[in-house]
């Protein structure tokens, strides 16, 4: 169940869904070298809508299989699903509930084991202050007053793995334009980009467009395109002055070929000192950042000292809820989950995630 204190608010329009599910190693049989499971474990991301008293599955935008296939990995090592856009693709739901069901076949094997879900929403329209910039032309982020409700990309599956003008990361290259100018009060390195944050004031959400496409110059047979599907993933944290630790709450996210990722630091965290940065960092394969959006709320201190700024009103939040086990999972024992709660506010994340060891 999704907590009393985050439900009934008209305006906190679901955003995305991060699922962390994995299959464990006593559960993989007979997969072969080209890492085909013939037992594989399938998780159904669903939420009860309190309006049409239904529960409702994610679309893809892309017409996709919704159903997520649980990889091999270690209990370290959960695979971080995106599953985005409910807004546009489901609607603007009032959710009650939500629930993971295994849907795989075979009921000794097809076995995936949940970690966590992590729900992002849009709540009040009131009192955030962007600041944004787009690198790869034609690259837009939702707009809900505007009734933009879908993301725009300049790169990615449309244009065969070519973002023109984007800022790659990890080792990104391409016989095309690339960006290497991240920009006014940014730094630029192999695998990340640092951008400058204000003084006083406090990070609510940020959003990366991004991408992990290349663009080949023969077709590839696997994906019978000039492109090769990359395996990159996204980390973004707040990099705190002095100590150099880097908080980071955007950790092992999966990049699409196109897609905007959103994340934010749990309130106590989100305050800014002098000094401190953002860090969009890349990992494990190339990526091309199209874009970026940081939602600013001003907290007493920086509405006296920050500077008006021109973008548009749009309150992100973050929230954490616990998943529903998977119908096939072995037993969760309740006493041995790890709870951090924090009371609610208008940008607020509650979190509850399962800590599994085995």
């Amino acid at each position: 169940m999704i907590p009393e204190e985050f439900r009934d608010k008209k305006e906190a329009f679901l955003r995305d869904l991060v699922l962390r599910h994995r299959k464990g190693e006593q559960f993989c049989k007979d997969i072969g070298p080209d890492r085909h499971d013939p037992y594989g474990a399938y998780s159904r991301v669903e939420i009860y809508d309190k309006n049409s008293q239904q529960w409702l599955q994610w679309a893809d935008p892309k017409g996709y299989d919704p159903d997520k296939f649980a990889e091999p990995r270690s209990s370290s090592d959960p695979e971080n699903e995106v599953l985005h856009d409910w807004l546009a693709t489901v609607g603007r739901l009032e959710p009650e509930a939500i629930r993971v069901t295994n849907v795989g076949k075979d009921p000794n094997y097809s076995v995936s084991q949940i970690h966590g879900l992590e729900v992002v929403s849009f709540p009040e329209l009131e009192g955030v202050k962007y600041e944004e910039r787009v690198y790869c032309p034609g690259t837009s982020f939702i707009n809900i007053e505007n009734n933009q409700l879908m993301p725009t990309y300049g790169g990615g599956s449309k244009t065969e793995g070519i973002y023109k003008g984007a800022i790659p990361l990890n080792g990104g290259h391409g016989d095309y334009e690339l960006g290497t100018d991240p920009g006014e009060g940014a730094t630029l390195s192999s695998d990340a980009i640092k951008l400058d944050l204000q003084p006083g004031q406090k990070i609510v959400q940020i959003e990366v467009s991004v991408g992990d496409t290349e663009h080949l110059d023969h077709i590839n047979p696997k994906t019978q395109r000039y492109t090769r599907l990359g395996f990159s993933k996204l980390w973004v944290g707040i990099e705190r002055a002095g100590s150099g630790q880097v908080d980071w709450f955007v950790q092992n996210a999966n990049i699409p070929p196109q897609g905007v990722i959103a994340g934010g630091p749990s309130p106590e965290m989100g305050a800014i000192q002098p000094g401190d940065k953002l860090v969009i960092q890349a990992r494990q394969d190339a990526a091309y950042v199209m874009g970026w959006r940081l939602a600013y709320e001003s907290s007493d201190e920086a509405n006296r000292v920050a500077q008006a700024t021109t973008s548009q009103e749009l309150n992100p939040v973050q929230e954490t809820v616990e998943p529903v086990k998977s119908e096939t999972s072995p037993e969760i024992d309740l006493d041995q989950t790890s709870t951090e709660e924090s009371k609610p506010s208008r940008a607020n994340i509650f979190k509850r995630f399962w800590n599994r060891n085995s």
